[in-house]
């Protein structure tokens, strides 16, 4: 009785957990040189992390690790279908994102102005149908030289408990239990 009661109650505690909102924040500056900030926030500010570049490794270790790295990615990419349930369960995901402010103002130029002209003629539609409750704004530079300069910054916020149907289906999927094989036979290959 006690154990039915304790999992209860470990179920109960996971699910109030997951009802946590998590706050996401990002700013990318492309002045020069570009940097990009994200931070994530949960459980009201108690949990938060910064998300930065790790130390660099020595280059021969770090070229081998890409180099099987690829390929094993290569081979998970070619599996059957998987493709396709990777954009629905980025789709899905994307579609539980509340967007809760977003600021662009970037100024863009390429070498030729008629390409410039041609770009413009793409963008310009998109950004009629941008939210009006955001501050969207891309102005194209004339000038007959390459540029990209500008900010981009907003705030999210996402309920993991809405993420459990897509991971789950996504997770169950012939294809990715397909992927997850591979996975599996690459690493005891590798070991024998």
């Amino acid at each position: 009785m006690w154990v039915i009661i304790v999992l209860v109650s470990l179920v109960a505690l996971i699910v109030l957990v997951l009802c946590v909102p998590l706050d996401a924040a990002f700013r990318a500056d492309v002045y020069g040189r570009p940097r990009f900030s994200l931070r994530l926030v949960w459980l009201f500010g108690l949990v938060s992390k910064e998300l930065k570049r790790g130390k660099k490794k020595a280059k021969a270790e770090k070229l081998g690790k890409r180099r099987r790295g690829a390929e094993n990615i290569f081979k998970i990419l070619r599996t059957k279908g998987l493709l396709r349930q990777l954009k629905i369960l980025i789709t899905d995901a994307l579609s539980r994102l509340k967007i809760r402010d977003l600021s662009i103002d970037f100024r863009v130029g390429l070498d030729d102005p008629a390409d410039t002209g041609f770009l413009f003629a793409i963008i310009g539609p998109a950004l009629v149908f941008a939210s009006p409750s955001h501050n969207i704004s891309v102005q194209p530079s004339f000038e007959g030289e390459a540029v990209l300069e500008g900010y981009a910054q907003g705030a999210a916020r996402l309920l993991p408990i809405k993420l459990i149907v897509p991971c789950l289906s996504f997770c169950f999927s012939p294809a990715a239990l397909r992927a997850i094989k591979t996975v599996v036979l690459a690493k005891w290959k590798r070991k024998k």
